[in-house]
């Protein structure tokens, strides 16, 4: 099983269903969102976020993809002006050199990526930006959910025991459909990528992006108790 399945299975009435921005995507759209020009947004799911700056501005000219068919399918259904488009985000070879003003890589799109393909997606997120364009990430953070520590070292002793290779921040899906996916011991299970802050900065920096800014989820809603939540980067080419 891979994410691909996960997203066109399980998780797809899901995403497909949601409507609206979480606090964290409204502050950083409208702390970055131009007020015109071209816009990506990568793994838009049933075209959520891609809606949402729509509604916003309808000067921007958006392109959305994800690489679920069925996802897609159920985006184009609610707007005809958004280009929506089913494409990887490891190979978007169809789109031209700086083409656009800014991209959403929010949804955690990067961490679904399989860990040896994560360097070709961000080339490409770079590739496809214009020079002085800036780039919204949003990633499942390793520090972020407090039963990763734990979680991972029983996953990779697990994983030591059949012979794989220790793999920290790979770590399954704990939930299904909003159950308890309880084959997450098993092996072949979809995994996510959990960065740890430093080597995302560095993987970023090594491709030529400028940092703009670095947050969390409880940052941005300036709570006090309860775990990091997901980790925020924005930069600029």
């Amino acid at each position: 099983m891979n994410n691909h399945t996960v997203y066109a299975n399980e998780e797809l009435n899901n995403w497909v269903e949601r409507e609206g921005l979480l606090l964290q995507e409204k502050y950083l759209l409208d702390k970055y969102l131009p007020d015109g020009g071209k816009i990506i947004e990568a793994g838009t799911g049933g075209g959520r976020i891609a809606l949402e700056i729509q509604k916003r501005n309808h000067a921007l000219e958006i392109l959305a993809f994800d690489f679920v068919q069925e996802m897609i399918e159920h985006a184009q259904i609610k707007s005809s002006t958004v280009d929506f488009q089913v494409a990887d985000a490891t190979d978007l070879s169809f789109l031209e050199d700086e083409s656009f003003d800014i991209a959403i890589y929010l949804q955690q799109i990067i961490s679904l990526v399989p860990y040896t393909q994560i360097p070709k997606a961000l080339n490409e997120s770079y590739r496809i930006l214009k020079k002085e364009g800036v780039i919204i990430f949003s990633f499942l953070y390793f520090k972020g959910r407090r039963v990763n520590r734990i979680l991972s070292y029983l996953i990779n002793l697990i994983r030591v025991l059949r012979g794989e290779p220790w793999q920290k921040c790979s770590l399954p899906w704990l939930k299904l459909a909003g159950k308890v996916n309880f084959r997450f011991f098993q092996k072949d299970q979809a995994m996510t990528y959990w960065f740890e802050k430093d080597e995302i900065i560095s993987m970023l920096e090594e491709r030529g992006f400028t940092i703009l800014e670095i947050t969390t989820s409880k940052e941005i809603a300036k709570q006090t108790n309860g775990a990091e939540g997901m980790l925020y980067i924005v930069c600029k080419k």
